[in-house]
């Protein structure tokens, strides 16, 4: 574009000298005609439309140069600019190319992620699923075992209720009536405290009375009377919410039939007294 602008300046400078070499042939001859009077007049006028064209030629040519070198200053800055319009295409088009190798880079990184995600939940499911697990049998190890304790510490009252009351039996035989009454005061008071104790320890939570076989727990071992167990669905200790099949607390059982003990030693005592 650049090269048709320059060919097109050259050209106009070449007419300019044509058209300055063609007047002066013309005035030459125009000068070189002889004389005479009938064609003086059309000499003058020939001379002046000559010297108008002369001057508009002129013109002409002082107004085609300010249009080429405007021209020429127009077009030197396009072409520049097209130059940097250029060169920031290319550095864009590296830029974008890039770019996308970047994002073929993550989408390859993602993928690889997106793998070691889905093991890795797998392998928490299965971790999840191996506790859950062993908590269920720790705490059926853990109930076994309180109940197995239970059961020593509910033969060990029994024995000692059994030998206490032998004692108190033999020392009520032993001694005179007076001392009899006495023994049997401070066995009962003994007895009634132990009464007291375990009735505390029985209270049911919802409705304060003692809980009697069978007594049913939350998955924490806080106890609940066959009455209120329907009534509720979450401990009223705990505020955890029952399981659909509720356990029997062997534990609080013992003490109830420890309880029934007591109660049957008492009034063994009263009737004695």
């Amino acid at each position: 574009m650049e090269n048709k602008f320059l060919d097109l300046i050259m050209l106009a400078n070449g007419l300019q000298v044509v058209r300055k070499v063609e007047t002066s042939k013309e005035i030459h001859k125009i000068e070189s005609v002889p004389l005479d009077k009938k064609n003086e007049t059309t000499r003058e006028e020939l001379k002046k439309s000559l010297v108008e064209e002369s001057q508009k030629l002129k013109q002409w040519e002082e107004s085609f140069e300010k249009w080429s070198s405007s021209n020429a200053k127009k077009m030197a800055k396009l072409v520049l600019d097209e130059s940097k319009a250029e060169a920031k295409m290319t550095s864009y088009s590296s830029k974008r190319e890039r770019v996308r190798e970047e994002i073929a880079r993550l989408e390859i990184e993602q993928d690889g992620l997106a793998k070691k995600i889905v093991e890795l939940e797998r392998e928490k499911n299965m971790l999840t699923d191996t506790r859950h697990m062993i908590e269920t049998q720790t705490e059926k190890k853990l109930f076994q075992q309180k109940t197995e304790k239970a059961k020593i510490l509910d033969n060990i009252q029994k024995i000692g209720i059994e030998l206490s009351s032998a004692q108190d039996a033999k020392e009520i035989n032993d001694e005179s009536d007076t001392d009899k009454a006495d023994i049997i005061a401070k066995r009962t008071q003994q007895i009634a405290t132990e009464i007291e104790e375990k009735e505390r320890d029985l209270e049911c939570p919802v409705c304060f009375e003692i809980c009697s076989p069978p007594i049913y727990m939350c998955h924490l071992s806080h106890q609940i009377c066959k009455q209120c167990c329907p009534k509720v669905k979450v401990c009223p200790q705990c505020r955890q919410p029952y399981r659909r099949h509720m356990q029997r607390h062997k534990v609080k059982e013992k003490t109830s039939n420890q309880l029934n003990i007591l109660y049957k030693n008492m009034r063994e005592l009263l009737e004695k007294d």
